[in-house]
């Protein structure tokens, strides 16, 4: 039977799964403007407002946690847990605001259709998908799947590395503009990433 400190860590959880969604939202529109299907003159408002809801959803998750540790003061696995879900909060909230780094690189540089944009959006794919494991991994306490998503880290940083090296350094990119613009969109996705670890080093510290 489910105590009351486990009602309590479930609905945050809740909210966390939330704003998980969102940020992969925010992530999807961004590439979805890449490839034409979104019209951009909208993207940065609209992630914008995404990034500003995470930010309050992070702060309405954090003042939830300070309370549960207030009236249970909990200890051992329900204290890990409290801890790991305001961290995997914080890291959905820079999720959106790189998010709203790749719209704002979108609005800057205006068309990159001439752009060869594949190893974005095989990135982006490959970013999101962490991004998903690494919170299943937080739902299912999944410990190999979140050794999993580490795991693919490897691939994310392997795609900005290869470009800048690739295409930037050897100037073998057709224009400068879409170097320059894929080059930081890449960068954010790898921070992405980074963060989409971070979540899953949650799920080994939870246990």
């Amino acid at each position: 039977m489910a105590t009351l400190m486990d009602k309590e860590i479930r609905a945050v959880f809740s909210e966390v799964v939330k704003s998980s969604e969102l940020s992969i939202q925010l992530t999807r529109m961004c590439i979805n403007t890449l490839l034409g299907r979104l019209n951009s003159s909208e993207l940065l408002a609209e992630v914008e407002r995404g990034a500003q809801i995470l930010s309050f959803s992070h702060e309405q998750i954090r003042l939830k946690i300070s309370e549960v540790l207030a009236r249970f003061q909990p200890m051992g696995s329900d204290l890990r847990k409290l801890i790991s879900l305001l961290e995997i909060s914080y890291g959905l909230l820079r999720l959106g605001r790189y998010a709203r780094n790749i719209a704002q690189t979108i609005t800057m540089f205006g068309d990159l259709e001439d752009c060869d944009l594949s190893r974005v959006v095989a990135t982006a794919e490959l970013t999101e998908r962490m991004v998903m494991d690494a919170l299943k991994a937080v739902e299912s306490n999944d410990q190999g799947l979140a050794r999993r998503v580490i795991e693919l880290d490897d691939g994310v940083d392997g795609a900005y590395n290869e470009y800048l090296r690739e295409r930037v350094l050897k100037s073998e990119e057709r224009k400068a503009a879409c170097a320059v613009a894929i080059t930081l969109i890449l960068r954010y996705l790898e921070r992405m990433a980074d963060h989409a670890v971070q979540i899953a080093e949650e799920v080994l510290r939870m246990s």
